[in-house]
């Protein structure tokens, strides 16, 4: 929290590494999270085959994706990129995937606590480039989508780096057996340097908030020691 002259900010830091890229994620991890986020099986199989076919570089359509010729019929119509995603938010173009999905709702459970669904943005990122999850700041639905893991071994883990870092994916298995080889291969200890920065800016007695949404990879060599990846100052998520 940032006290200003005329009213405050509250900026919220994020590890980018800690999320799952979008472009080099395979189909089953995507899937996985959708499901781990409240996505049911039928709407996780569309986004996640419409998600691989935004993605490849050919017009076949997956079982249940969608190319350009879905999209064409639109009201507002448009091509699919058969390309990489550049941000996040492309993810609103693609088939079954609604702003509510995409930015979150929330809600409570029966019990009367509050809890968020969806928040894809949350959980997937363009912008790192090794397709493993940092341990020590992905979110719990990003390590429970890890095959061999579940949400109560990733609480475990979280549990662990709230004492201390992680130095090695080794201490995971040391603490926690039964965890197979195949999902250590997708865990990290990299040391990120790049984060996603929000800053909400308020006034007193004044409901109006303004959000500015950025996303900076630490760079000595660079004047300031740093480089804005990415800058958006839309208050549509609000």
């Amino acid at each position: 929290d940032l006290p200003l002259a005329r009213g405050g900010a509250r900026v919220q830091i994020s590890d980018e590494t800690g999320k799952m890229n979008v472009n080099l994620a395979p189909g089953y991890l995507l899937y996985n999270l959708l499901i781990m986020i409240g996505l049911d099986e039928r709407e996780a199989d569309m986004i996640t085959d419409s998600i691989e076919d935004w993605r490849d570089r050919d017009d076949l359509r997956r079982l249940n994706g969608a190319e350009s010729n879905y999209y064409q019929g639109l009201e507002e119509p448009y091509l699919a990129k058969n390309g990489l995603f550049d941000v996040p938010e492309e993810l609103l173009l693609v088939q079954g995937i609604t702003p509510e999905i995409y930015y979150g709702r929330k809600g409570t459970t029966k019990d009367g606590a509050q809890v968020e669904y969806y928040a894809l943005q949350k959980y997937l990122t363009t912008f790192t480039t090794i397709n493993r999850i940092n341990v020590n700041s992905a979110p719990l639905p990003v390590l429970a989508a890890i095959p061999g893991l579940d949400f109560d071994v990733a609480a475990q883990i979280i549990g662990m780096r709230q004492e201390q870092p992680i130095a090695n994916v080794s201490e995971i298995s040391e603490r926690i057996p039964g965890i197979p080889t195949e999902a250590t291969r997708l865990l990290s200890t990299v040391r990120s340097n790049v984060y996603t920065l929000i800053s909400d800016g308020h006034l007193p007695d004044s409901e109006v908030v303004n959000r500015i949404r950025c996303v900076v990879q630490i760079l000595p060599t660079s004047p300031k020691g740093y480089t804005v990846l990415y800058w958006n100052e839309s208050n549509i998520e609000l």
